[in-house]
């Protein structure tokens, strides 16, 4: 425990290292918004989730429980993220061959999220209204950086003459491209498994479609 960390005597927080008992209060502040949404949500029931006391939890997150939503949504984002970085920057073939490397990790990630990643997102989508802060959040650190990424490989690929310099300066182009993704998302969320659409089937569309596109 740091000198600045205020002391947690409880049972259960003592026996926990700092990074074990933060990933801890994460799962708890989880648990506190999937049920009871973002307005609902109390930091005091997420400090008796996890076990720790409230002063701790200031402690870690000491904007409230803007903070600690925004720490439960850069857990679940930040892995891919960070994965589509070291993609990107460790590959060695063409740039269709890495955008199409990169679309097919976004379907990945999505066949495999956790139930925790959908409430999240449910959550963003029922609630950004209400708290544009969590708008923000979003924007700046899902949405940007995925942007961002996804123009650093179209122009790669005008640079490598793959793709089409006419639509790759297409406005909107980036969107449209990380749209599909984010729409089989939304509709897991909504449709029963037996309703919501194939991803396999729409991953294979999507490329389809964008490599077609998008080629000299």
């Amino acid at each position: 425990m740091t000198d600045t960390e205020p002391e947690d005597t409880s049972p259960r927080a003592a026996r926990l290292p700092s990074a074990e008992r933060h990933a801890q209060i994460l799962d708890a502040a989880m648990e506190e918004f999937a049920g009871r949404g973002f307005a609902g949500a109390r930091m005091a029931a997420v400090a008796t989730r996890a076990g720790v006391t409230k002063g701790l939890l200031y402690h870690y997150f000491p904007g409230g429980k803007t903070d600690l939503f925004e720490a439960v949504v850069t857990a679940c984002v930040e892995p891919v993220l960070t994965e589509a970085r070291q993609v990107a920057g460790s590959f060695k073939g063409s740039a269709r061959a890495l955008l199409q490397a990169l679309i097919e990790l976004g379907y990945a990630r999505l066949e495999a999220a956790p139930p925790r990643e959908q409430v999240l997102m449910k959550l963003l989508l029922t609630e950004a209204d209400r708290f544009p802060e969590l708008a923000r959040f979003y924007r700046d650190r899902v949405l940007q950086p995925a942007l961002r990424l996804t123009d650093s490989v179209l122009e790669a690929g005008v640079e490598s003459g793959e793709f089409r310099v006419e639509a790759v300066r297409q406005p909107g182009l980036a969107h449209v491209l990380l749209a599909p993704i984010l729409m089989g998302s939304i509709w897991r969320m909504m449709l029963e498994a037996r309703d919501a659409p194939d991803l396999p089937a729409m991953r294979e569309a999507h490329l389809h479609l964008a490599l077609r596109a998008l080629e000299c």
